[in-house]
C-alpha cells in the first residue's frame, strides 16, 4: 500500500479507537438502543449538511439506495447496538479483542463473495499474527473473563460479523461518493434506530447534564461520523480485507494515547504486540506476483 494508504488507515483505526473509548463511558450512562439512536440521530443533519454544502446528492437510484441500507445495517445499525449492550457487561478490553475478529470474519466473506480478494496461507498468517497482537497489548488477563458472559460476548461478536459483512458489500457496490453515502447510511440507521429505542426503551425518561450532551455531539462527530466515512473511502481505496486491520490498530492506538494523554504506563507486552501486529498487517497487505503479462492493480475496481 502507498503512504497515502497507511495514513488513511492509521486514521480511520484512531477514529475508532475514539468510539470505543467513549461509547464505554456513555453506556454507563444511557441504555444501549437509546445511545445507538442518540449517535445516529446527532450525527445524521452533520453528514447532511456537509452532503449539501459540498453538492452531493444522496443516491438516487434504486441499487445504489439498497446498497446504501445494507450497508447501513452492516456497519452501522447491528454494531452499534451490539457494542453497547455488550459494553454493559463485559469489560473494554476483551470487547476490543472480540471486535479484532473483523478482519477474520472479512477475510472470509470477503474469499467467498469477492473476485479479488482470494483467502490464502500468508493472509492467514496475518490475522493470526494480529490477534496475538491485540492480546498482547490489551494484556492476556484480559482473557481471563472470556466466557463469564456469554450471552453479552456472543452479542458483542455480532457486532464484527455484521461490519465485516457491511465492509464487504461496500466493496462489491459500485462507487458512490464517500460524503453522500455516509450521509445515506445515517438516514437509514435514524429510520431503523430511532423507532427501535422508542419502542423497546423509554428514553424520554433520561435525564443528562451539560457535559452528557458534549460527550454526545463528540461521539456524533469524532466517533460516528467521521470512522464511517474514513472507512468507506478506505475500503473504496484499499479493499474490505485490508481496511479491516484498522481493527488491529484501534486498541493500539488507544493504548498509546492512554500513554501519552493520561500518562498511563506501557509494558513491554504493548511493544511486542505493536511488532506483531505490524507483522501481520504486513502480511495481510502484501500483494502476490502477478503472472507474467498479466497485471494485477493494488485496488481491484469494484464489479459492477
Amino acid at each position: 500500500m502507498s503512504t497515502g494508504q497507511w495514513l488513511l488507515l492509521l486514521a480511520t483505526s484512531a477514529s475508532f479507537a475514539a468510539s470505543i473509548l467513549l461509547n464505554k463511558v456513555l453506556v454507563g450512562q444511557l441504555p444501549p438502543f437509546t445511545l445507538a439512536a442518540l449517535r445516529v440521530l446527532l450525527a445524521m443533519p452533520i453528514g447532511l449538511a456537509a452532503a449539501m454544502l459540498l453538492g452531493r446528492p444522496l443516491p438516487r437510484e434504486r441499487r445504489d439506495r439498497v446498497a446504501v441500507v445494507a450497508a447501513s445495517l452492516g456497519v452501522i445499525v447491528v454494531p452499534y447496538c451490539a457494542l453497547a449492550i455488550g459494553q454493559q457487561t463485559i469489560a473494554s478490553g476483551l470487547s476490543a479483542i472480540l471486535y479484532s475478529l473483523t478482519p477474520l470474519f472479512t477475510l472470509l466473506i470477503a474469499h467467498a463473495v469477492l473476485h479479488d480478494e482470494r483467502l490464502g496461507a500468508a493472509k492467514l498468517a496475518g490475522i493470526g499474527l494480529g490477534i496475538l497482537g491485540v492480546i498482547a497489548v490489551i494484556g492476556p488477563s484480559a482473557l481471563g473473563g472470556l466466557g463469564a458472559h456469554l450471552i453479552a460476548e456472543l452479542i458483542t461478536l455480532c457486532g464484527p460479523l455484521a461490519y465485516a459483512t457491511g465492509t464487504v458489500l461496500m466493496r462489491r457496490s459500485r462507487p458512490i461518493d464517500p460524503v453522500a453515502m455516509t450521509a445515506g447510511m445515517f438516514v437509514a440507521a435514524t429510520v431503523i434506530l430511532v423507532p427501535l429505542a422508542l419502542a423497546i426503551e423509554r428514553p424520554w425518561t433520561v435525564r443528562g447534564d451539560a457535559v452528557l450532551v458534549a460527550m454526545l455531539i463528540a461521539m456524533a462527530i469524532f466517533g460516528t461520523i467521521v470512522p464511517a466515512a474514513l472507512n468507506y473511502l478506505l475500503v473504496q481505496r484499499v479493499g474490505a480485507t485490508r481496511a479491516s486491520i484498522a481493527m488491529f490498530l484501534m486498541p493500539l492506538i488507544a493504548v498509546f494515547l492512554g500513554a501519552v494523554l493520561l500518562d498511563e504506563r506501557l509494558d513491554a507486552s504493548a511493544f511486542v504486540g505493536l511488532a506483531l501486529i505490524v507483522g501481520g498487517s504486513l502480511l495481510i497487505t502484501r500483494v502476490p506476483r502477478a503472472a507474467p503479462g498479466r497485471a494485477e492493480p493494488d485496488v481491484p475496481a469494484s464489479p459492477p
